[in-house]
């Protein structure tokens, strides 16, 4: 198995995948190897699909991880083991609800739940912008443009750059923040130097 995950990474990156979606395609080969013990180019169309009903009915999995794990399989039988395997798995999808949305009241008893300034500001900034955390954490203090109102989100998902709007209620908060802990590169730093997740 050690020839063929160099071999997929190998092409993974040859097909520019991105880190997140390798580690799922990697995850989903792995976990079906680990279940039959058998090398994955060893296993028949039917074994495939066992395993993917494995995942659905038995252990619970989520349409969108049974998915995900399909996508992985293909790639594979497709780009590394180079197989006809058609894996015909389907699963409707559980219709996407719009999130509840909560009063301000509630949002402002959440950023105020600790004394800690910075704390404060990462909740803050992430409610403000609407950023995911692991975008937060990644802001740089160059990130945040005072005569625009943006702030500049770097590799964002999908790999992309966009901006989101920076309110001056925001921006007078961070200034006041800036004040206090001087960040460097990092406008959230952790104390163990760079962001960690």
């Amino acid at each position: 198995m050690a020839e063929l995950r160099q071999k997929m990474i190998r092409v993974m990156e040859l097909h520019n995948l991105s880190r997140h979606t390798q580690r799922s395609y990697l995850a989903a080969v792995t976990g079906m190897t680990r279940f039959y013990n058998r090398s994955p180019d060893k296993l028949t169309k039917e074994k495939i699909e066992d395993y993917l009903l494995y995942l659905k009915l038995e252990k619970g999995n989520a349409p969108n991880s049974c998915c995900a794990v399909r996508s992985g399989l293909r790639f594979f039988y497709k780009n590394v083991a180079e197989k006809e395997i058609t894996i015909t798995f389907s699963l409707t999808r559980k219709p996407r609800k719009l999130p509840q949305v909560l009063p301000m009241e509630e949002i402002w008893d959440i950023i105020h739940a600790t004394n800690n300034l910075k704390h404060k500001m990462i909740l803050m900034t992430t409610y403000s912008a609407g950023l995911r955390a692991s975008e937060t954490i990644r802001l740089k203090t160059e990130n945040i443009d005072s005569k625009a109102m943006l702030i500049k989100v770097e590799d964002g998902k999908g790999q992309k750059d966009r901006y989101s709007l920076l309110s001056k209620r925001l921006l007078d908060e961070l200034r006041t923040y800036y004040r206090k802990y001087h960040p460097g590169t990092y406008l959230f730093p952790s104390s163990f130097g760079k962001y960690r997740f």
